[in-house]
């Protein structure tokens, strides 16, 4: 009776997440053909992506499905997010060339989200490889001080280019970090065994703040105490590590001039709007026009807003598709977050199960950032909307941490069914 009840349980499971994906990729063809055909010359890269994105969408939910028997909710949910940005940006960029580079980076996130699943199924002895892995870690992050290939922007040195091209080491190394993490704190260690793995964190911390990159400070900070306490629930050091850290961000504040002009502009954007506020003021502005239902496709004007297709996407969203979307579209985080927290629940190994907590941890505070600064709830910390915003090392570092996660979830399926199997056969010997 169990294992009949079980396959029932699978059966809806499927037939629910057909639906999603039937909703996803009627979504992604409305919205594409609704851009291609509002002005009178049509827009053929528009109409292309109308017919590719839901081809693509069902293509990769099919392939990764035939492959490992991964969560297809979480999947079909990550390829939602990422269209919407496409839809996002083919409607506000400026230019063909914004969105067909975006297309261009989703498809090689797809790609990286498919190794991090197989890498992650593959890769067993997490022990053996942690100290390789830290120290790849802490070079690449401290890479954009090399004279030759870093680079200043926004305020910060925190990217690297070479032949045209730039990426930002700390948005790959999140997933890495995470690993790393969980390795260390895996088996429920004492604190003396977490010091070299704490150790690890705070020189990645002290990194990222030389660099003045203060959103992935914060994000990797957080990530180290709240992976910590779920490993250790040891609530003493975890309240010390936050007790540490706001002292470092008030320490911060009196010494770096960037985080009190940011703090400022919190508190006032209107008390200098046309410089140091500007940014905040016109955000707000876009999000108070959108009202609940929003402006409709290219009938906001989300170009006034500075940074719009990047740190400032999510006002340019609620603008065009109005407050009611915006709260979808923070659920759709929030049921990814849940999805893989039932993942990391499920997970045989105290690693899987703390990486899983990881990835999801980090993609719910880089989205609560984001979020949060958009609207002035807080702070603007310079962080990405995970799959939504433009650019390629946001995008493709994300991918491949879903990708760990949908590797995790695939194995958490296999040793359900192995137990189902023993089962059944002690049922029939018995």
């Amino acid at each position: 009776m169990a294992t009949k009840l079980d396959r029932m349980k699978k059966a809806l499971m499927r037939s629910n997440t057909r639906l999603l994906l039937s909703a996803v990729m009627l979504f992604q063809a409305a919205a594409m053909l609704l851009i291609a055909f509002q002005k009178e010359a049509v827009n053929l890269q528009a109409l292309a992506l109308a017919v590719a994105l839901p081809a693509l969408t069902w293509l990769v939910t099919l392939m990764m499905g035939r492959l490992w028997p991964v969560d297809r909710a979480i999947l079909i949910l990550v390829l939602l997010l990422c269209s919407v940005g496409l839809i996002s940006l083919s409607d506000i960029a400026k230019s063909d060339v914004t969105p067909r580079t975006q297309a261009i980076y989703a498809l090689a996130g797809v790609g990286v989200m498919f190794g991090g699943a197989a890498f992650i199924r593959r890769w067993r002895s997490w022990k053996k490889h942690t100290p390789w892995l830290m120290a790849l870690c802490l070079l690449a992050l401290a890479s954009p001080f090399m004279p030759v290939i870093g680079i200043y922007k926004f305020g910060a040195r925190n990217w690297v280019g070479f032949g045209g091209f730039s990426l930002q080491p700390s948005e790959f190394m999140k997933p890495v970090m995470i690993l790393c993490l969980a390795s260390g704190f895996s088996n429920r260690p004492s604190f003396g065994k977490c010091i070299p793995t704490i150790a690890f964190a705070a020189a990645c911390c002290a990194i990222l703040l030389a660099e003045k990159d203060l959103g992935a400070v914060l994000l990797y900070f957080l990530t180290t105490v709240l992976m910590y306490y779920a490993a250790t629930s040891n609530a003493l050091i975890t309240l010390s590590g936050l007790g540490m850290g706001a002292g470092a961000a008030v320490l911060a504040y009196h010494l770096v001039p960037l985080v009190q002009e940011r703090v400022a502009i919190w508190k006032n954007p209107w008390s200098d709007p046309e410089n140091l506020g500007y940014q905040l003021v016109h955000a707000l502005i876009a999000i108070g026009s959108g009202g609940l239902f929003g402006m409709g496709l290219g009938l906001g004007m989300p170009r006034n807003i500075p940074l719009y297709h990047s740190d400032f996407i999510f006002a340019a969203i609620t603008e065009e598709f109005g407050l009611i979307f915006a709260v979808g579209l923070l659920a759709v985080y929030v049921l990814i977050i849940m999805r893989g927290l039932i993942v990391a629940f499920n997970a045989r190994t105290s690693f899987h199960s703390l990486a899983a907590f990881g990835l999801v941890v980090i993609l719910g505070l880089q989205t609560m950032l984001i979020v949060g600064g958009n609207t002035k709830l807080l702070p603007l910390s310079g962080v990405t909307l995970p799959l939504v915003c433009y650019g390629g090392s946001s995008l493709i570092s994300t991918f491949f941490s879903m990708g760990l996660l949908l590797g995790m979830s695939s194995m958490n399926a296999e040793d359900e069914a192995r137990d189902i199997e023993t089962l059944e056969i002690r049922e029939e010997i018995g």
